[in-house]
Parts: C-alpha cells; sequence; structure tokens
C-alpha cells in the first residue's frame, strides 16, 4: 500500500515540492518503533474466533508498540497471531507516533514482521499533524484519506486535501510529506487531475524602534 506510492514518487518528479528549510527542521529525530518491541492491546470486551484466527475488540480499543499507539471504539484482526496481520478499528481513531497524530472515523493498520508499518485512515475529513516542530510553524493537514508508511516515516493525503505549515495554506488533490527530512510535494506527476492552490503569507519584518531622543533644553529666562 505505502511502498507503492512512495516508489511512484521516485519515478516521477513533482508539480510543487518545498524543501525542508520552508517548513523549519526539527532540532531531534522523532523516536520509532525498534525491531522486536512488544506489541501490546487491551479493551473492555474480547470476542476470539481460534479457528479463524480472528480478534474483535469493542470498548476502549488501545493499541501499542513503542512509542507508537491507535485507539479506537472498535477493532477486528485478521490473522493475528501471525507476524504479518491486518487490523481495523472504528469509532473516534486515534493515532499516535513519535512523529504525528492522525484522527479519523476509521482506520486499517497492516503489521508486518510484528511490527506496525502501515496504516490508512479515512474521515470526514482525516486530520494529520506533525508532532515536535515550531509552534509558528505546525505541519497539519486534512483529507478524506490519509496512508501513513511508518517505517519510511511519509504521509499521503488524498481525497479534497488541505495543508498548511502554520502561515501557509496549500490545496491538491495528492499530498506526499515526508515527515523526517520536511518535504512535500503536492499533485505529483500522473497521481492528479487538478491544479495546485496556495496562499503564501511573508513572514512580517519587524521594524527596529529607535530610543526618542531628549528633549532639547530651553533656556532658562530671567523674571
Amino acid at each position: 500500500m505505502a511502498a507503492s506510492f512512495l516508489d511512484n514518487c521516485a519515478r516521477t518528479g513533482a508539480a510543487v515540492v518545498l524543501v525542508a528549510a520552508a517548513f523549519g527542521a526539527t532540532a531531534n529525530a522523532a523516536e520509532v518503533v525498534r525491531p522486536g518491541e512488544a506489541f501490546a492491546w487491551s479493551a473492555d470486551v474480547l470476542n476470539s474466533d481460534f479457528r479463524s484466527d480472528t480478534l474483535d475488540l469493542s470498548g476502549n480499543v488501545r493499541v501499542t508498540q513503542g512509542p507508537m499507539s491507535i485507539e479506537a471504539g472498535a477493532a477486528t484482526a485478521r490473522d493475528f497471531r501471525t507476524e504479518n496481520s491486518r487490523w481495523l478499528f472504528q469509532k473516534s481513531v486515534h493515532i499516535l507516533t513519535g512523529e504525528a497524530e492522525l484522527q479519523s472515523n476509521t482506520a486499517s493498520a497492516a503489521i508486518v514482521g510484528g511490527q506496525i508499518a502501515q496504516a490508512r485512515v479515512e474521515g470526514s475529513p482525516a486530520q494529520f499533524e506533525q508532532r515536535g516542530g515550531r509552534a509558528d510553524r505546525q505541519v497539519r493537514g486534512r483529507a478524506g484519506v490519509i496512508e501513513y508508511d511508518f517505517i519510511a516515516g511519509v504521509v499521503k493525503l488524498t481525497d479534497q486535501v488541505w495543508f498548511s505549515n502554520g502561515k501557509d495554506e496549500f490545496r491538491g488533490d495528492v499530498v506526499i510529506y515526508n515527515v523526517r527530512e520536511e518535504r512535500v510535494q503536492i499533485n505529483p506527476g500522473g497521481q492528479a487531475s487538478g491544479r495546485v492552490r496556495g496562499i503564501i503569507r511573508p513572514q512580517q519584518r519587524k521594524e527596529k524602534v529607535s530610543p526618542a531622543s531628549p528633549a532639547p533644553v530651553q533656556p532658562e529666562t530671567g523674571a
């Protein structure tokens, strides 16, 4: 899923590419899941079918691995006892990693080699926000569909996309954002039919205020 759009980006150019300086690079690399870290889950109610290797969870569902967590009202897992399983989350989905935060109505996630590798969230709209950036350059976006490759640190937004780095705003059919390198591509070649629209707000230059000159001393007059 996520690998396909990353490969496509490598093969094609971008209609718009904004370099990292435009977003303000973060000082430290975000914490990511390390190989071998435990994958854990909890919920209020559990129903499991051992024959089909299916897990149904409901009520305050929480899945965690390292610094990453997924919360939802309900979840279903397929092949949950294997290292490569598929999960479906529903009702107020909240995904949190060391790099980003996503919220949506529904989400699907792929566990590859025992690690949460990819997620696809859908909403009206789904929301994305980068963590750890400067307050005046907060990177965030909204779209009908957001795909997140946790391993590569790349987010793809499609379907009525709105994207911002704080002051500036961008709209397009497809936005691909590299969270770690802070680079964005909007409407990469072959993936969109519409035009890119944006609003750039130049940074205000602060004028230096010089200290007021003292008033001239008036000569004294005789009585």
